[in-house]
């Protein structure tokens, strides 16, 4: 419509709400798969930073989600934070009852145990790691 001075008005556009600064947004599914995929390929480029930024973000909402967990702790370990490493891993033994993850969880736990300067600890966990996997082996041959 055009007023007197030959002006037109256009009708303000609608803009969706914008939550609140201390709001928190609501991850999906397929939202947290996305990040955690963006987060892989991040990862797998050599962005370790990136995808712990990522990988945050979908944890605080999924923080029971086996796979994300285990990204998280190795995306942690990459990142030289070996304590907070360990405190997911300790997450993932309660959660994660499967024992085909024992082996691999086995060997993150060393590798964060060495990244949190347990030295001691790291040795005894890799050896249990190599004692896991020769029996592995040994159980597939027969």
């Amino acid at each position: 419509m055009a007023d007197p001075d030959g002006l037109r008005h256009v009708p303000a556009p609608v803009v969706p709400e914008v939550p609140k600064s201390g709001d928190i947004l609501s991850i999906s599914g397929p939202e947290r798969d996305l990040l955690c995929a963006l987060s892989y390929v991040h990862l797998a480029c050599g962005q370790s930073a990136q995808s712990l930024a990522l990988l945050r973000i979908a944890a605080r909402e999924h923080s029971n989600d086996v796979g994300l967990l285990r990204i998280l702790a190795y995306t942690l370990i990459s990142e030289r934070l070996g304590d907070e490493a360990l405190d997911v891993l300790d997450r993932l033994d309660a959660l994660d009852t499967h024992p085909s993850s024992r082996i691999p969880m086995t060997l993150l736990r060393s590798h964060a145990l060495r990244q949190a300067g347990r030295m001691a600890e790291a040795r005894e966990v890799f050896q249990r790691y190599v004692s896991l996997r020769a029996s592995t082996a040994l159980i597939k041959q027969q």
